[in-house]
């Protein structure tokens, strides 16, 4: 039995796809950049391999018989993995993976533009990242399944602190509330550090309030409040345009201030490695996010 050699030549199975594309040997060399003998001879060798007539061809068209229609279904496969695997072994290694936790304010915010810098300075680094409430993220740095987080604090904190936000009220346009009427209250299920400080500083000024709403995540406290099923408490500087800050005549009380911060598993990461490359360009973003405020 004649052995039919190795039935995989990028070079063969290039020329065929041009000469069944373009119909024509001529214009086939073109394509892939070499003489009119040699796609003849490429497509001569492609099928002694497969002991198979592809190609039919006349003085006047060229055409393909019905195996070079179904190999030609092959062929185009096979060119595209090739070409994949070429693509992905030419992009350079990547070096290691950096495990962020972000807050959920911030990721909603400025997460893009941090991402995005990073990305330009390490290049060959992979991230995983987790965006959630400050309780989750200090969770997940403790058991190690992060290198860093930016999370908040009130009063002392651990890590390094990038700026101090001042809580506001924020509530639809459409939303009227009076001094005498219990507060219609939308916030992260607890535990939460800012649900913490709303309800605290509505206990101090005698205000009733209700619980209209509690989710695990921003989306969701957004959303109740966009709805106008209540007001709630957020970082000025992260409020958004549908929404409004609660007018003084309502007479809610003042929220106070909560420290945006980045921690690290280790104490002071090396401003050369990606942790602390990282650390850096969060503290640059917050200069200037309260810069422009």
């Amino acid at each position: 039995m004649r052995d039919q050699g190795n039935l995989i030549d990028t070079d063969e199975l290039r020329a065929f796809d041009a000469v069944a594309t373009k119909r024509s040997f001529s214009l086939a060399a073109v394509e892939v950049g070499a003489s009119q003998s040699t796609v003849s001879q490429r497509i001569a060798r492609l099928e002694k391999r497969l002991n198979r007539r592809l190609v039919f061809r006349t003085t006047r068209k060229v055409s393909l018989t019905p195996d070079g229609e179904a190999m030609l279904i092959y062929a185009r496969s096979i060119l595209a993995l090739s070409n994949e695997a070429r693509s992905l072994l030419a992009r350079p290694g990547i070096k290691g993976i950096l495990r962020v936790g972000i807050e959920d304010e911030f990721a909603r915010t400025r997460l893009p533009e941090v991402l995005g810098i990073f990305r330009t300075q390490f290049p060959d680094f992979g991230l995983k990242f987790i965006t959630g409430r400050n309780e989750h993220l200090h969770d997940v740095l403790r058991s190690h399944e992060v290198d860093v987080i930016l999370g908040k604090s009130h009063g002392g904190a651990e890590g390094a602190t990038l700026w101090q936000e001042q809580l506001v009220w924020l509530g639809h346009r459409t939303l009227q509330l009076k001094p005498s009427d219990p507060v219609p209250l939308v916030s992260y299920i607890k535990p939460s550090l800012t649900r913490a400080l709303a309800e605290e500083a509505l206990t101090s000024s005698g205000r009733a309030w209700t619980d209209m709403g509690e989710c695990s995540n921003l989306l969701g406290i957004l959303a109740a409040a966009r709805c106008g099923l209540g007001v709630m408490a957020i970082g000025q500087s992260f409020k958004k345009t549908v929404l409004e800050e609660i007018p003084p005549e309502a007479g809610l009380p003042p929220l106070g201030k909560l420290t945006y911060m980045v921690e690290c598993n280790t104490p002071e990461p090396d401003p050369d490695t990606a942790a602390g490359a990282f650390r850096a360009i969060l503290s640059e973003a917050a200069k200037r996010s309260t810069a422009a405020l």
